[in-house]
């Protein structure tokens, strides 16, 4: 199988996601700890050109779904470590790549500071977004400034409830299934909106790996960075399309206005008849392994992409 074929088959993307994960200690001061160590990347990423906003989530539990039921939704104390996703999103997966090419030094930097809590990863997956409906967050008074009560004025904004957390479910599908897939789950989002509390969705498929961002260069740019040879510079040892998964992965995102409603709302693709008969046939049907559920809490975002998606800006 040509794998480099599927990935220049890809259809372009407004914006494109990346996505570094990493299994961390649940420790009470991990706020502080990250804000340290990102703050200088932080400033690095938004120097970068093609760079479009960030959202920074820890994980608050998993959703009991699939006989999971050892599983809760708000789990913040009862977990020993939690996934932590640090969302970027870029003009291009390119742009992404260059970021790591020429800040990698401030990378590893921050990094480094975080060993000590790491038990997992970085593994930074690329995407390219199917589609979105996720709002900007505002204030209420944001909000009445907007026109509150216009539904034009206001359309593409959500009230910032400062509660609201983000549904991520994972999806391995069949080969030659993915259209089908596409179809059934956005059909899914679509009727899930009625549900109370949600405040948009987005899905993204993946298309394929960052090695620089998972920590992985060649051995020899390694080397000469331990030897403090000039101008050494980390090299990736593989190229973004050839961490392009078969069978294809994807992420749904649903995000509502806090956990209560995310707890209720989000089984409604198995037990409302009407989403269930789309969801069962279209979804999980062309699915290979049970979806991973999860709920994460936003830690701190910059929201310039969710303008772009929505046609503000």
């Amino acid at each position: 199988m040509d794998i480099k074929a599927l990935f220049d088959a890809e259809p372009a993307s407004p914006l494109y996601v990346a996505i570094n994960r990493v299994l961390i200690k649940n420790d009470p001061n991990l706020m502080r700890m990250m804000k340290e160590a990102s703050s200088k990347m932080c400033l690095a990423t938004a120097l970068t050109p093609g760079f479009r906003g960030f959202d920074l989530m820890r994980q608050r539990g998993t959703c009991p779904m699939g006989m999971r039921w050892a599983a809760s939704s708000d789990m913040g104390s009862e977990l020993s470590h939690i996934w932590i996703d640090q969302f970027t999103y870029w003009d291009s997966w390119e742009a992404h790549e260059d970021f790591h090419e020429t800040f990698e030094d401030v990378v590893v930097e921050a990094c480094g500071k975080c060993g000590g809590m790491l038990l997992d990863g970085p593994v930074e997956p690329v995407f390219r977004i199917v589609q979105s409906t996720l709002p900007k967050l505002i204030s209420s008074n944001q909000m009445m400034k907007k026109g509150f009560g216009n539904a034009d004025a206001v359309k593409g904004y959500a009230l910032n409830t400062g509660e609201s957390v983000m549904v991520l479910a994972e999806h391995q599908v069949r080969p030659g299934k993915e259209s089908e897939f596409e179809e059934g789950e956005v059909q899914t989002m679509q009727m899930l909106e009625e549900t109370p509390g949600v405040l948009g969705w987005q899905i993204l498929k993946r298309i394929g790996l960052s090695t620089l961002g998972s920590g992985q260069a060649t051995s020899k740019s390694m080397l000469g960075q331990l030897r403090g040879e000039p101008g050494a510079k980390l090299e990736r040892s593989a190229e973004v399309w050839e961490g392009y998964t078969v069978p294809a992965e994807y992420l749904t995102m649903v995000e509502f206005e806090n956990i209560q409603f995310a707890q209720s709302g989000m089984p409604h693709v198995n037990v409302k008849p009407e989403i269930l008969m789309v969801h069962a046939t279209k979804v999980l049907d062309n699915c290979i392994t049970k979806p991973t559920v999860r709920i994460s809490e936003s830690m701190f975002s910059e929201h310039t992409y969710r303008e772009v998606l929505q046609g503000l800006r």
